[in-house]
């Protein structure tokens, strides 16, 4: 999903690389590195290729679909909207870590948008 920069802070670029630069450009949870090729196994292990220029890949005889690790920036407090946050209260995440630090306040979202829709209802 693409990021609606209207509702960040003006300086979310500089945010973002002070985080990445802090994390030292790998996920603060499962340690794999920006742009780093590769998939993840059966468990969730991300393995890394070399650069290659096919984008499937086999292992343990199974056709693998080859993954670019791109990591996202995460709200621990999950408010994109404050616009005075602090490093302190954001992560460096890949896509999986990020969706998985997410699901839960995801799910209260939905449930409220659910509940408030069916008063108009």
């Amino acid at each position: 999903m693409p990021i609606d920069y209207k509702k960040y802070p003006p300086n979310w670029k500089e945010l973002r690389s002070q985080v990445l630069e802090r994390a030292k450009n790998k996920c603060e949870d499962c340690g794999v590195e920006n742009y780093a090729l590769g998939f993840r196994d059966k468990i969730g292990l991300f393995h890394e290729v070399e650069n290659t220029l096919e984008n499937e890949f086999f292992y343990e005889d199974f056709k693998i679909k080859l993954i670019k690790i791109v990591l996202t920036i995460a709200h621990l407090d999950h408010d994109e909207e404050n616009h005075n946050v602090k490093i302190d209260r954001l992560k460096a995440l890949c896509q999986r870590c990020h969706l998985k630090y997410d699901v839960a306040e995801k799910k209260r979202r939905r449930k409220n948008k659910k509940a408030v829709g069916s008063l108009f209802e």
